[in-house]
């Protein structure tokens, strides 16, 4: 029996995709329960909870969220997210504030783990929804703040 011209591509087009596939870990590999080592210089967190979402601050200038080496504004910057961006986070700690200075609740201690272990956000650094930016800087209304489930909390490792 002859195989069909198309049969012949079919197969030779399977073969490459299945090569270049398999260069790779497949999309769901993160959602498998094995351990993975945290980055070189990144502080890890042991507890948290399964991933949820906050974003980038776009409230006042600047914008954004800074990503640190450790829960603590004098570690080693590492990443940033420009704002309104979506950040997943899979739990927090209390730590040193990040602006002490800054109007409840914005002075929080509290710092969000970044879930793939590259880092740390601070409190006033992400909020609850995106929000629109206040170019005067005078708003009083800073947008919702990020949830702080408690049964999300951490420890620093």
């Amino acid at each position: 029996m002859a195989w069909s011209r198309e049969f012949k591509a079919g197969v030779i087009i399977s073969v490459i995709l299945t090569i270049v596939a398999a260069g790779s870990a497949p999309w769901w590999w993160q959602y498998l329960p094995w351990e993975h080592e945290v980055p070189a210089g990144v502080t890890g967190m042991s507890g948290g909870c399964d991933a949820y979402q906050v974003f980038a601050q776009n409230r006042w200038d600047p914008v954004g969220a800074v990503v640190r080496a450790a829960p603590n504004i004098a570690s080693k910057r590492v990443d940033g997210y420009a704002a309104n961006q979506s950040i997943a986070v899979n739990g927090w700690v209390h730590s040193r504030a990040a602006y002490p200075t800054n109007t409840a609740p914005w002075n929080s201690n509290i710092w969000f783990h970044v879930s793939d272990d590259s880092g740390w956000v601070s409190f006033a650094g992400v909020r609850e929804t995106p929000i629109s930016h206040d170019p005067t800087g005078l708003s009083p209304d800073g947008g919702p703040p990020a949830a702080t489930p408690g049964n999300c909390q951490g420890a620093v490792q």
